[in-house]
C-alpha cells in the first residue's frame, strides 16, 4: 500500500478551505490538517502569517485564524489550478514548452 503525498498547493488549499467553512479556524483545526505542531508552525506561522495571507486572533487561551484580503485572492488562485500552473511555469524560470 502506497501513501499519497500531498503537494504544497493541496495543503495550502486544505488550510484555506478549513478557514473558509466557518470564517475562521482554531489552532487545533489547522493542526489536525497538518498533522504535527512543527508543520503548523512551518505552514501557519512561517508562511501564511508571514506573507499576510491569514491573521491570528486570540480569545483567552485560544487562537483563531482567518483569511486576509490577500489570502482570499490566494485562495481563489489555488482553486483555479490552471492559473497556478501558469504562475509556476513563469516563476523564476525560463518558460518551457510543455
Amino acid at each position: 500500500m502506497s501513501s499519497y503525498k500531498r503537494t504544497s498547493s493541496e495543503i495550502a488549499l486544505e488550510i484555506l478551505d478549513c478557514i473558509d467553512k466557518k470564517g475562521e479556524a482554531s489552532r487545533w483545526d489547522l493542526t489536525k490538517i497538518l498533522g504535527t505542531t512543527w508543520q503548523f508552525h512551518h505552514w501557519v506561522e512561517d508562511f501564511l502569517m508571514k506573507e499576510r495571507l491569514i491573521e491570528e486572533r486570540q480569545e483567552a487561551r485560544n487562537y483563531f485564524y482567518r483569511k486576509t484580503e490577500t489570502g482570499e485572492l490566494f485562495h481563489k488562485l489555488l482553486k483555479n489550478g490552471h492559473v497556478m500552473r501558469a504562475l509556476l511555469r513563469v516563476s523564476g524560470r525560463r518558460l518551457r514548452r510543455s
